[in-house]
C-alpha cells in the first residue's frame, strides 16, 4: 500500500528535491505537492510527473488542515526569504507551528522537519539570527506537542553557488570569479548538496520509520557532507575544469539576519565539533555527495566550462 506524503515548498530547492525523488517510487509513495501557486511552471511540472498539486499557504491554518488530510507523512520546511516572512520574520515561526498543528489534527505519523540550531546558543549569546531562531523554536513546539518527527539540521547549500550567482566565469580573462558576502575564504562551511542528499535522507527516514521509529523519533540528523572552505571550492573547480579562480568578500547580503548568520559561520561554525558526515545518516544507508560531485553535475555546466 502506498503512503501519501505532503511536501511543503514543493516548487523550491528543498521540497522540490524531496518531491522529485519520492515521485520516482510510486510503488511506495504518493506525493501531495503544497504550493501557493498551483499554476506555476514548477508546480505543473510536478503534476506532469504524477504529483497531486494542492494550493496551501502556511500562513492560513485552514489551508493546511485540508492539505494534510489523509497524509501518512509530511516534509516540512519554511523559507525565511519568502516575502511574507522577510516583511515579518516572526511569521516563519508561526508558519511552522501552523504546519505542526495541522499535522497533529490529521494524525500524521511521520513528520520530517528541516531546521537549524539556536544561533543564540551556538554563539554564546553574541549573535542572534532570526533565520535560525524561528526554525529552532518550532523544534521546541514539536517536542512539546509530541508530534512524531525527525529533525534535519541542514548545511549550507552548494546550489546557492548557482541559484544566487555566487560564482561566475569571466571568459575574457579565463577566470572563475567567486563573490560571497562576509564569509572568509578560509571559513569551513558545513555543505549540503540538496538535490542529491536532502532528498535521499528524507526518503530514508520515511523508508525506515516503521522499523526504527523509536530511534528516529525526535532524532537530529546533520545533513551535511563535510566542512568545505571557499578556497576548497575553487580548488575543486581548478581540479575538474583547469580554470583558476579568485575569491571576493562582499560587505553584506542585504538582509541583516543573514549577515548575522554568515558571521556565525566565521566565528563559530554551524555545528561545533560534530563529525561530518553524520554516522546516523550512514546507518540509514545514505552515502553523501561532496563538492566534486556538485562541480561535475551543476557548477561546471552552469559556468559553461567543460570538464577535464
Amino acid at each position: 500500500m502506498t503512503r501519501l506524503v505532503a511536501i511543503c515548498g514543493a516548487t523550491g530547492n528543498q521540497g522540490g528535491s524531496v518531491a522529485k525523488l519520492l515521485l520516482q517510487h510510486p510503488d511506495l509513495y504518493r506525493v501531495r505537492a503544497l504550493t501557493r501557486d498551483p499554476q506555476s511552471a514548477a508546480a505543473q511540472k510536478l503534476a506532469d510527473l504524477g504529483a497531486e498539486v494542492v494550493k496551501a499557504d502556511l500562513t492560513v491554518p485552514s489551508d493546511l488542515k485540508s492539505a494534510l488530510r489523509g497524509c501518512w507523512g509530511v516534509f516540512g520546511v519554511t523559507n525565511f526569504y519568502d516575502p511574507k516572512i522577510k516583511d515579518d520574520p516572526s511569521s516563519e515561526e508561526q508558519q511552522g507551528k501552523n504546519l505542526v498543528d495541522a499535522a497533529l489534527e490529521n494524525a500524521v505519523e511521520c513528520f520530517v522537519w528541516s531546521t537549524l540550531p539556536s544561533s543564540e546558543k551556538i554563539s554564546g549569546g553574541r549573535l542572534i539570527s532570526r533565520v535560525y531562531e524561528g526554525k529552532h523554536h518550532v523544534d521546541g513546539y514539536i517536542l512539546e506537542k509530541g508530534l512524531p518527527a525527525t529533525f534535519l539540521y541542514t548545511g549550507n547549500f552548494y546550489e546557492n553557488l548557482v541559484y544566487r550567482s555566487h560564482m561566475t566565469y569571466d571568459r575574457e580573462h579565463d577566470m572563475v570569479e567567486f563573490h560571497q558576502p562576509i564569509i572568509k575564504e578560509t571559513t569551513p562551511l558545513a555543505m549540503l548538496y540538496v538535490q542529491k542528499d536532502l532528498s535521499a535522507v528524507t526518503k530514508a527516514v520515511f523508508d525506515n520509520w516503521d522499523a526504527r521509529k523509536d530511534e528516529l523519533n525526535h532524532q537530529y540528523l546533520y545533513v551535511a557532507n563535510a566542512r568545505v572552505t571557499p578556497r576548497d571550492i575553487l580548488a575543486s573547480v581548478k581540479k575538474l575544469t583547469g580554470r583558476d579562480g579568485t575569491y571576493h568578500v562582499l560587505p553584506t547580503t542585504g538582509v541583516p539576519d543573514r549577515d548575522v548568520m554568515f558571521q556565525i559561520y566565521n566565528d563559530t561554525g554551524m555545528y561545533g565539533r560534530k563529525e561530518l558526515p553524520d554516522e546516523n545518516i550512514a546507518k540509514l544507508g545514505v552515502d553523501m555527495h561532496g563538492i566534486d560531485d556538485f562541480v561535475r553535475d551543476m557548477l561546471a555546466p552552469h559556468l559553461g566550462l567543460p570538464l577535464l
